[in-house]
């Protein structure tokens, strides 16, 4: 089964030419920066914003040990992304003038800020995607990220799909780079369970991790063309100033990387170990285009 290239708010996934698309996350802490922050990487071209929910003061329920229930946590995610609609969404007379969003709350768990268990985590996200529901689609973002290790991905892609909302299933390594067989493993789970889009991040120790997570990449890649690949898209990142390689590497097939832009202040606050400023990023896509 070959990997079909996603289309994210009229955005090709990966971007045309076969390089990957460039996210930029929004950080906040504030909903204002976020905002800020937004606007700044749509002027830097990024191709896709990614709203990470739990780092926000808006949502700061999700941090907490005791959080919210599922409903009203839900309430604080939409009520952040009506406060960025007008930047995502591109009317006819700005045509091109937003990006699309993907949408994501990472727990404690895989380096995020929400203190969610597995249950609360599968109930927030399906309880968020009912607030969609009568959202128009250009104003609901385009995928949502699930962590695959939570055990919601099956239902929330089944949720998700209906809405016409794609699904990034993810897994987060802060410590090691497993062996190939358990990433590629990992990959094969999150195709299996629905996903669109399969994304890795794993730490490095040696430049040999690096290389590993690497050919993961590229052999998931070549396989989907040749129907023995997971059949989904990929995307995979070794953290870290080590893995940085692996954010500008398009002969390896990644589908989606990540970059930052500065703040309004002029400080730029990346989501994860690693990320480079977009104008680097993509300075480098282009010169080791395959």
């Amino acid at each position: 089964m070959s990997a079909t290239p996603l289309t994210w708010g009229g955005r090709s996934i990966p971007a045309p030419g076969g390089l990957p698309a460039v996210a930029v996350s929004l950080t906040g802490p504030s909903l204002a920066q976020a905002r800020s922050q937004a606007r700044s990487a749509i002027d830097a071209g990024a191709d896709v914003l990614e709203l990470r929910v739990d780092l926000l003061e808006e949502t700061g329920a999700l941090a907490a040990p005791d959080p919210l229930d599922a409903a009203t946590a839900a309430a604080q995610v939409l009520e952040c992304l009506r406060g960025l609609g007008e930047i995502i969404a591109a009317d006819g007379a700005d045509a091109g003038a937003g990006a699309p969003l993907l949408l994501t709350c990472r727990t404690a768990a895989e380096g995020g800020r929400a203190h969610l268990d597995d249950t609360a985590y599968g109930s927030l996200l399906r309880s968020v995607l009912d607030g969609l529901t009568d959202w128009t689609p250009e104003r609901r973002p385009a995928a949502i990220d699930v962590e695959v290790q939570r055990g919601c991905l099956p239902q929330v892609c089944a949720q998700a799909h209906a809405l016409s909302i794609d699904v990034v299933a993810s897994s987060h390594d802060f410590e090691a780079t497993p062996a190939d067989e358990a990433l590629e493993e990992v990959l094969a789970r999150m195709a299996r369970e629905g996903a669109d889009l399969a994304k890795i991040a794993v730490w490095p120790t040696t430049a040999d991790d690096v290389a590993r997570l690497l050919g993961v990449c590229a052999r998931a890649t070549a396989g989907a063309g040749e129907g023995t690949g997971p059949g989904v898209l990929v995307a995979a990142m070794s953290m870290g100033a080590l893995g940085a390689v692996s954010r500008v590497a398009p002969a390896f097939g990644t589908a989606l990387t990540f970059a930052v832009v500065p703040d309004g202040q002029g400080q730029s606050r990346a989501s994860a170990p690693g990320q480079l400023p977009i104008q680097d990023v993509r300075r480098c896509l282009e010169l080791l285009r395959a």
